[in-house]
C-alpha cells in the first residue's frame, strides 16, 4: 500500500473531477464519477455513482479492481490511483455531506471555465455507493512530458 503525501491528499479531496474506472473478469472497463473522498494514509474513502445491478456496483463486489482519476478542471493537473477495495457500504449521512461539499467545491471550479452551477448536479444524479480502498500505486497524469510517471 502507498500513503499519499499531504499534498496529494489535499489535491484529491479538493473540486477535482473524479472518474472511476473498474473492470469485470474479462478486463471489460466500466466507469463512473467518484464524490466526496477522504484520505486516510494509503486508503481513500469515496462515493461512487452505481446504481443497483450495475456492472460497476458488481466489478466493485467480484474483483474490487480500481482506478481512480481526479483531474482539476482548470489546470488539468490529473492523478491517477490504483488499488483495491477494502469495503463497499450503502452511503451514509457522513458520506452525502461529504458528497455536497465535493459538489460545491467542484461547481466552484467549473464555474471558472464558464459552466453553470448546475452542471455538477446533474453528474451526481442517480444511486451513489461508498467504496474504501487501499491505494497500491499512484501516478501524475497531467497532459505533458511528465504524464505516466509514478508518485
Amino acid at each position: 500500500m502507498q500513503a499519499l503525501s499531504p499534498e496529494v491528499a489535499e489535491f484529491v479531496c479538493s473540486g477535482v473531477a473524479i472518474i472511476v474506472a473498474t473492470r469485470d473478469g474479462d478486463l471489460r472497463p466500466e466507469i463512473g464519477r467518484g464524490w466526496g473522498p477522504v484520505v486516510d494514509g494509503s486508503a481513500v474513502n469515496l462515493c461512487i455513482t452505481a446504481r443497483a445491478g450495475s456492472s460497476t456496483r458488481a466489478n466493485l463486489e467480484s474483483n474490487g479492481a480500481l482506478a481512480v482519476t481526479c483531474s482539476r478542471p482548470t489546470t488539468y493537473r490529473t492523478i491517477q490511483l490504483k488499488g483495491s477495495v477494502l469495503e463497499v457500504r450503502e452511503p451514509q449521512p457522513a458520506d452525502e455531506g461529504r458528497v455536497a461539499e465535493h459538489l460545491e467545491a467542484f461547481t466552484a471550479e467549473v464555474r471558472q471555465l464558464g459552466l453553470p452551477p448546475e452542471f455538477g448536479e446533474t453528474l451526481v444524479a442517480g444511486e451513489l455507493l461508498t467504496v474504501t480502498f487501499a491505494v497500491e500505486e499512484l501516478y501524475d497524469q497531467t497532459p505533458g512530458p511528465g504524464a505516466g510517471a509514478r508518485l
